[in-house]
């Protein structure tokens, strides 16, 4: 017989999802009549209620890191700080689950039947999606995305900082044709909106359309080079992108067009872009320090998950992580091609 779900469960036992997820996880607090009843309503629907759970609060957790489904595979904006928290939670004595979230999967009761005792989230899109529902289950969630929202412990990469830093470094290395290749999604326009604000204040211009050129992109490498090409018939002599897919594009569309690396463009990327140092040239980067934002996400969950299992409950917390400037081979001083 296959394992039943939550929602069978919880018929069976005439409790509320959330209640059987406490029961299944052993959150302290649980009344006798609810693990009773869970328990009797597992033997109905055969299975043997385990005589203990791998959540224990004196033995090593299940935390899951939930990651959505990638388009590319050789593509992970998030690649990184998913590797550093895997290591985080290994070395805390708790085991990381990877769990991917997409349209056709709901791992939400899998969680809840495996004891799952919390998850990170990273990024949105489906993943984004599936946050407050893992919350409805009573697993306590904490998220890492690019913007903020609001119920549940989060941290927020501030891009926006990141894209200031990066102009701020480009016009200092004498560029005053500078192009920004942003990710057609949610934050797009905002983005765009930082990068001509941060070129009006730096260049005293009115970053006009064709004075701070901006090209909206779909994902991938091939809408990166499109990108690319669009920029450089502009005339720039720099370029910031906010994917590792674009920034990849327009190594790409560089080396099509017969142009060098920095001589020709100078490229930053704002975010995370997997083995920037071996790229060639190496790619600079506007990035985040992601060893201590896992440090940081995991020991957050660890204090969620206590307060649970003591009782007590408290304001989402909020926290703000600042980029920084890497610098690498892929930028020079602005010479004219």
């Amino acid at each position: 017989m296959s394992r039943p779900t939550l929602r069978q469960i919880a018929e069976a036992a005439d409790l509320s999802p959330s209640t059987v997820s406490r029961v299944l996880r052993e959150v302290p607090g649980t009344s006798e009549a609810a693990r009773a009843a869970v328990a009797a309503a597992l033997r109905g629907l055969g299975v043997e209620p385990a005589a203990d759970a791998t959540g224990r609060a004196d033995g090593p957790l299940l935390v899951g890191v939930v990651s959505n489904l990638l388009e590319d595979p050789d593509i992970d904006h998030y690649g990184t700080v998913a590797l550093a928290l895997n290591r985080e939670i290994f070395a805390r004595g708790h085991i990381a689950v990877s769990i991917t979230a997409a349209e056709d999967l709901d791992p939400v009761e899998a969680c809840v039947s495996r004891g799952i005792a919390g998850v990170i989230v990273l990024g949105g899109a489906e993943a984004g999606r599936l946050a407050p529902r893992l919350a409805e289950a009573d697993i306590p969630v904490v998220r890492i995305s690019n913007a903020p929202h609001s119920g549940l412990p989060q941290f927020v990469l501030d891009a926006s900082t990141g894209i200031e830093t990066a102009v701020r470094h480009l016009v200092h290395m004498g560029h005053r044709r500078i192009g920004f290749a942003v990710m057609q999604n949610s934050a797009a326009e905002s983005r765009a909106h930082v990068f001509r604000q941060a070129v009006s204040q730096m260049l005293h211009v009115q970053a006009t359309r064709s004075e701070a050129p901006v090209e909206f992109a779909r994902e991938g490498q091939h809408a990166g080079i499109h990108a690319a090409e669009v920029l450089l018939a502009q005339g720039i002599t720099a370029a910031i992108t906010t994917s590792p897919a674009l920034a990849l594009g327009f190594f790409e569309a560089t080396a099509q067009a017969r142009l060098q690396m920095p001589r020709d463009l100078s490229l930053l990327t704002v975010g995370d872009l997997q083995d920037a140092d071996v790229l060639s040239p190496p790619m600079s980067q506007v990035t985040y320090d992601w060893v201590r934002l896992a440090e940081s996400a995991v020991a957050e969950l660890t204090r969620v998950v206590d307060q649970r299992a003591a009782g007590a409950t408290e304001a989402a917390a909020h926290y703000r992580v600042v980029p920084e400037l890497v610098l690498r081979a892929s930028i020079r001083p602005v010479t004219r091609r």
